[in-house]
């Protein structure tokens, strides 16, 4: 009978045998995690940060992976669109779930500084980084979404409070970095593999309409020029494919913003 290789035995034991007996707990290398068998909050991506972090600082290459067999419903979990469904739950507070949103960007931006290695020449997790980019722009997105709606909320006093204008700004810059940081991803093309490319560039194309009318500006100009530049310039057939239908998208919705601000001024 082949021998069970030692970090596979370990992980089949801290998946499944602590879980046996009506065990309510999970473990990830000796680090516990949460159940990834229902939706995780913020909470729950800040526990799985700690874990990780802990495990990364003790072995190498232990990070759990998209595509594998006994770490991958762990990663599943981490960017399922489940997750996002509490905050979008209408019976719940607006301000908790916004503050929910917010909290959960936080941790979804740390765990891919637990991911991506900065001093790599090819990236030792590179479809994880690139999946886990796409599902905090997701988050990003939903944030803005609860944000106009806490917004609308507000009284026309409070809606001009330098304080509340001032948190508004934060935000959409805030979000501005993010998107900006998801286009340089595309450019690191010598870290990342062609087919890990590609699928990011084609949930870009889903996941950047949506968060691009919360941008500042001169953040969308810079976004339109980027992709503009990308779609001639990028090295992949595949991902320029998918920059060239997102282009004249994103160039419609810059247009029609710029026409009803100038018929507002």
């Amino acid at each position: 009978m082949r021998l069970i290789p030692r970090l596979l035995f370990l992980l089949l034991l801290t998946l499944f045998a602590l879980r046996s007996a009506g065990a309510a707990e999970l473990f990830y290398l000796g680090q516990k995690i949460p159940d990834i068998q229902r939706p995780w909050s913020s909470s729950d991506y800040h526990q799985l940060l700690i874990a990780l972090q802990k495990v990364d600082s003790n072995q190498s290459n232990a990070l759990p992976r998209r595509s594998g067999e006994f770490t991958g419903p762990i990663y599943q979990r981490m960017v399922s669109q489940e997750n996002f469904r509490p905050q979008l739950n209408i019976y719940a507070p607006l301000e908790l779930r916004q503050n929910e949103a917010r909290e959960t960007l936080l941790q979804l931006k740390e765990l891919m500084r637990l991911y991506f290695d900065f001093t790599a020449t090819r990236q030792p997790y590179a479809a994880e980084a690139l999946g886990l980019m796409s599902h905090a722009l997701n988050q990003q997105a939903i944030l803005f979404t609860l944000t106009v709606e806490f917004w609308m909320t507000l009284s026309a006093d409070e809606q001009r409070n330098p304080v509340r204008l001032q948190g508004l700004r934060e935000a959409k810059n805030a979000a501005g970095m993010l998107s900006t940081s998801a286009l340089d991803y595309l450019e690191l093309g010598k870290q990342f593999a062609q087919d890990d490319l590609a699928l990011y560039a084609a949930e870009l194309g889903k996941l950047l309409p949506e968060l691009f009318v919360h941008l500042p500006a001169t953040t969308r100009d810079e976004v339109v020029a980027r992709i503009a530049q990308l779609t001639h310039e990028h090295p992949h057939a595949e991902v320029r494919t998918s920059l060239a239908e997102l282009h004249p998208v994103l160039l419609a919705l810059q247009m029609d913003m710029n026409r009803r601000n100038a018929s507002r001024g």
